[in-house]
């Protein structure tokens, strides 16, 4: 599939960056899910260490793809 080889791979390889951004976010967005549910439609009080962790997946989410762009302007430049 091209969108998973132009995502995940970097000359061919699997980039662990990038992997690593990928399983993390899904992670995120499912421990999302599950504070909103548990909120909104269970009417629980959301037990705010949940909401630290969703804030530090999400900033290392943030992170790694910051990362991974700047390693792939870098790279790119300097093949050039």
């Amino acid at each position: 599939m091209k969108i998973t080889n132009d995502i995940l791979k970097e000359n061919g390889i699997y980039s662990i960056k990038r992997v690593m951004a990928i399983i993390i976010l899904i992670f995120d967005l499912l421990l999302g899910v599950f504070i909103v549910i548990s909120d909104k439609i269970l009417d629980k009080v959301v037990n705010p260490y949940a909401i630290m962790v969703f804030n530090s997946l999400l900033a290392a989410v943030m992170t790694l793809v910051v990362a991974s762009v700047i390693d792939k302007k870098f790279t790119t430049k300097t093949e050039v």
